[in-house]
């Protein structure tokens, strides 16, 4: 998947439509794809409205969730560094 890069600033008036014309492709892959494997094109487009939708409230709700995990150690404390010291693990 490629999305190109934006040609404008974040204030520019034309942001919004660059994005769009630089997410459209992809979007058409992605329904083109979902064609090939017997998905509808109507019922793949109503499937990616939720799922926008979803990611939007999800998105409202926790904006960045991976900066969580970078402030959070998920190992219970005490549970040592994981190691690579299992047979086979270096050849």
């Amino acid at each position: 998947m490629t999305v190109e890069a934006p040609d404008y600033v974040v204030s520019h008036p034309d942001r919004a439509l660059g994005c769009q014309e630089a997410l459209e492709p992809e979007l058409q892959r992605i329904l083109a794809d979902a064609n090939t494997h017997g998905w509808g094109t109507l019922e793949t487009i109503s499937a990616m409205e939720e799922v926008l939708k979803n990611l939007r409230i999800a998105y409202a709700e926790d904006p960045d969730p991976a900066e969580e995990m970078d402030e959070i150690d998920p190992r219970p404390s005490g549970d040592p560094e994981p190691t690579n010291d299992w047979p086979g693990a270096n050849p």
